[in-house]
């Protein structure tokens, strides 16, 4: 029962943060607002999000925030969703999930990325997980510690503050950056051989888009936001 308390309380911040964030920008740029009415009178801005529930209500809030209630009686942004379903092919919103090849390719598809960070993960975790062990008795694996210092960055983002993050060494979280970036590297970065085919989506749909000008559109934006682990079980 705590642990869906909890989950309702990090929903209920992520919904108040995109809100916000949508203040926030619609204060600094609300003239871009009025520039692309003017512009594109009979064309509505789109909001891409992708079908995950927490994302879809994310780019919802973010909506009312950023274009105010008027949005409601005189809906300019248009939200569109896109599939995350590998069936439905590549797109430039989640390349790294409708890639079949880079689900597909053990050897040089984004299952690199987590075998060798857990690799590297495993050479600066046992000190961590002998200290641990004195002061609990409970024997952690290595994913439940590695969730542990994740949680110190997730926490601080939605909380403010984070108890985790006194659990570990200033060298202990150096080496888990350096774990983070060893996943990135190859799960989609330039150690994996998909990247650049995944990458000249965005690619070409950029190059598209100004080779176009104010015709391609005047206002974009695009969702795609986990910020917990536990997101992907509810997605």
């Amino acid at each position: 029962m705590a642990e869906d308390t909890d989950l309702e309380e990090l929903t209920e911040s992520g919904i108040i943060t995109a809100f916000t964030m949508g203040v926030r920008l619609r204060t600094r740029y609300k003239h871009l607002i009025s520039r692309a009415s003017v512009l594109r009178p009979n064309i509505r801005t789109t909001v891409w999000a992708t079908d995950c529930p927490r994302v879809k209500d994310t780019a919802s809030n973010f909506i009312l925030g950023f274009w105010g209630a008027d949005h409601v009686k005189n809906p300019r942004p248009y939200l569109e969703i896109v599939s995350e379903d590998p069936r439905a092919g590549a797109d430039t919103l989640t390349p790294g999930r409708t890639c079949l090849a880079n689900g597909l390719d053990e050897n040089n598809g984004k299952a690199n990325g987590y075998r060798f960070m857990s690799q590297y993960r495993a050479t600066y975790l046992p000190p961590v997980r002998k200290r641990l062990y004195g002061q609990t008795g409970i024997d952690f694996s290595d994913a439940e510690i590695y969730a542990m210092q994740e949680m110190c960055g997730f926490e601080i983002l939605v909380r403010g503050n984070s108890s985790w993050c006194d659990v570990f060494t200033r060298d202990e979280f150096l080496a888990f950056e350096y774990a983070r970036d060893v996943l990135h590297y190859y799960r989609a970065g330039p150690g994996n051989k998909y990247a650049a085919s995944m990458g000249w989506l965005w690619l070409n749909a950029t190059k598209s888009l100004l080779l176009e000008g104010e015709e391609g559109g005047t206002l974009f934006f695009s969702l795609f936001v986990i910020l917990f682990h536990v997101i992907k079980y509810i997605c």
